[in-house]
């Protein structure tokens, strides 16, 4: 809250008036160890755990809480407590007058993300690593400090049916699609059910008209293309800002660059799909530049397909695989600049260093099911 509430003036926000005792609210919680006077827990039920084993131990320490048990006490008694969370992050949004831009998409979020946060400075406040699924969303809400100008929420969906209780709770002043792709599709099934769930934040804009759609923009360079929605956003915004006087550095994993034997090695570990692979490598010089690919996971029933086609697509490049996956593609590509290894024992450290000590650049990118980090890391730590 932008100023402390008490837990009367909070359960009438959330239409459940039903506070036995009251108590002022300092802070929010979701861990009750932290627990102490004061504080609001929410009890938060993720796939193993659900925090509500916790509701008596916290209401001990003088805290108080919102649950779906019948609690006496410093307690506000709800339905749904994650719909009653989203709830508390409306009233959040209503209050602040921060522009508020959600940003989805299968891929290019973290990074558009982090140029914006770059762009906009210290009055934007940005979701942090892994903080968008659909605990990470209210949390980066509610953790926005009272002076925010903008908010920048990055939202993750792995399921059909993720957006839907955000789509009807939250608002948005622009929303931004970065792109679409087959990725996830062992829960998602198709890539209809992909395109129907992420375009459900649409319904979360103010103005309708204030929806960027990254699929429109053809530059396969993702920096620029970047640049090109984040021109879109400042337009919508009227925000007076000179994109050339962006500085970026990308998070780990997702194209930070790592000095070593006077060369350089792009480090795009976190994650992958074909598209993003072609994306980011075509940023690279061919004759200069030497990939190490892992496996692309959850890419549904035409992933072998979908790896010879990467393969044909980057033919120009030298280019070294692992991954079963990668194995299998490998027999119908016919390609002099394709190389494949099998594991750590076998990667080709000495062959890299060699490259890079003649001023090559390497690029790792794989799935995080692929730990291409962990090939990279026998470089550095050579």
């Amino acid at each position: 809250m932008s100023e402390n509430k008490s837990l009367k003036e909070l359960s009438q926000i959330l239409g459940f008036e039903n506070v036995q005792t009251d108590a002022k609210i300092e802070r929010i919680i979701f861990d009750s160890k932290m627990a102490r006077e004061g504080d609001l827990f929410i009890p938060l039920k993720g796939n193993n755990h659900d925090a509500e084993v916790f509701i008596e131990e916290v209401l001990q320490k003088g805290a108080s809480v919102i649950t779906k048990q019948k609690i006496f006490g410093t307690s506000i008694v709800v339905d749904d407590v994650y719909s009653s969370l989203l709830d508390i992050c409306s009233f959040k949004l209503i209050e602040s007058k921060a522009k508020v831009i959600f940003i989805t998409g299968s891929y290019g979020k973290t990074t558009l993300k982090d140029m914006l946060k770059s762009l906009l400075g210290d009055k934007c406040h940005a979701s942090k690593d892994n903080e968008n699924n659909e605990f990470g969303i209210p949390f980066t809400i509610l953790s926005m400090p009272k002076d925010t100008e903008y908010l920048v929420v990055e939202c993750g969906a792995r399921n059909v049916g993720d957006f839907d209780l955000i789509s009807k709770k939250l608002s948005c002043d622009v929303f931004i699609l970065t792109a679409i792709a087959s990725n996830h599709l062992s829960t998602f099934k198709n890539i209809e059910n992909i395109s129907k769930t992420k375009l459900k934040l649409k319904e979360c804009l103010k103005n309708i008209d204030n929806f960027v759609d990254g699929r429109g923009i053809k530059n396969k360079n993702i920096l620029e293309k970047n640049k090109e929605i984040i021109q879109r956003i400042l337009n919508l915004l009227s925000i007076d800002k000179d994109l050339k006087k962006i500085t970026f550095t990308p998070s780990a994993g997702r194209g930070n660059i790592i000095k070593l034997h006077g060369s350089e090695i792009i480090d795009q570990t976190y994650n992958a799909h074909p598209d993003t692979v072609i994306a980011t490598a075509m940023e690279e010089d061919s004759s200069n530049t030497i990939l190490v690919l892992g496996d692309m996971a959850e890419l549904g029933e035409d992933e072998n397909k979908k790896h010879e086609n990467l393969l044909r697509q980057l033919s120009d490049f030298q280019i070294f695989l692992t991954g079963k996956i990668f194995k299998e593609a490998i027999k119908k590509i016919s390609c002099k600049n394709i190389n494949f290894f099998e594991n750590k024992q076998d990667f080709p450290k000495n062959y890299l260093i060699k490259q890079l000590k003649g001023g090559k650049k390497v690029y790792f990118k794989g799935s995080r099911s692929s730990k291409m980090e962990s090939y990279l890391e026998l470089l550095i730590n050579d």
